[in-house]
């Protein structure tokens, strides 16, 4: 008699939620993919922009270094890609060079679709 009131104890004593960890899991996980996804969108924008800015420097270098001679958008399309607008805006001395790079947008549209790189060189 003792040993079926310890078995019965044993089975009230038993957890009910053997497979609350899975189902949570459930839950979460596709939290945990969105705020991955919004990450690695969010790396590339930094990336792109980081590219544009470094376009529009070069560019502005360009123009600083080679004078009439310069191709500030062949340079610029050479460090950031063929798909970049680039302008070039002259104010005496000064040359600011703007470049716009497209990111490609995110599922959920919270990121820009383009970045703008900008820099300023002075002519010599």
């Amino acid at each position: 008699m003792f040993t079926c009131i310890t078995a019965a104890l044993r089975r009230v004593g038993k957890p009910a939620d053997e497979g609350a960890a899975t189902a949570e899991f459930a839950v979460v996980l596709p939290a945990v993919v969105a705020v991955a996804l919004l990450l690695m969108c969010l790396a590339r924008t930094v990336v792109v922009s980081m590219d544009c800015q470094d376009a529009a420097a070069a560019a502005a270098r360009e123009l600083v270094v080679a004078g009439d001679d310069a191709d500030p958008y062949g340079m610029a399309r050479a460090v950031a890609g063929d798909d970049v607008s680039v302008s070039v805006a002259r104010n005496g001395d000064l040359a600011t060079v703007t470049v716009q790079c497209p990111v490609v947008p995110d599922p959920i549209g919270v990121l820009p679709t383009n970045v703008t790189g900008k820099a300023t060189g002075v002519l010599s």
